[in-house]
């Protein structure tokens, strides 16, 4: 008897798992930040900073969902999306902002992008993790 016999596998294929996304499925960073800066362009440009906490919070979420929209249509299978946006006021200020994540280095990303006019700052960050 063979060891295939033996296992009771005989005719069966062998489960196999995707433990990897394929390299056009992975998330792209340019391909994101390109997306992030055409958002933040849009939402953004022109506008007045509102110290208003409500306003800020609408704005930064309504920005937030659009990003995360506009990821959602690219073909990136199994990845979880998540996009953090911060915004401030613009007086010459200098901000420091940071972030530690606990993920797989070879299949997870992230992406940020920058707004700046007169009035206002915005940076947006766009985290794809891949789920296995």
């Amino acid at each position: 008897m063979s060891s295939d016999q033996m296992d009771g596998e005989e005719g069966k294929e062998a489960i196999t798992y995707q433990i990897r996304p394929p390299f056009r499925r992975m998330f792209k960073p340019n391909l994101v930040k390109k997306i992030i800066r055409e958002v933040l362009k849009e939402k953004l440009e022109g506008k007045i900073y509102n110290p208003s906490g409500e306003a800020s919070n609408k704005l930064t979420k309504h920005i937030a969902q659009a990003v995360k929209e506009r990821l959602k249509e690219l073909p990136m299978d199994r990845y979880k999306i998540a996009v953090q946006v911060v915004l401030g006021e613009n007086r010459g200020a200098g901000v420091r902002m940071g972030c530690r994540c606990f993920w797989d280095a070879q299949t997870d990303r992230l992406a940020k992008e920058e707004f700046s006019n007169e009035e206002l700052w915005a940076v947006c960050i766009a985290f794809g993790v891949y789920l296995y």
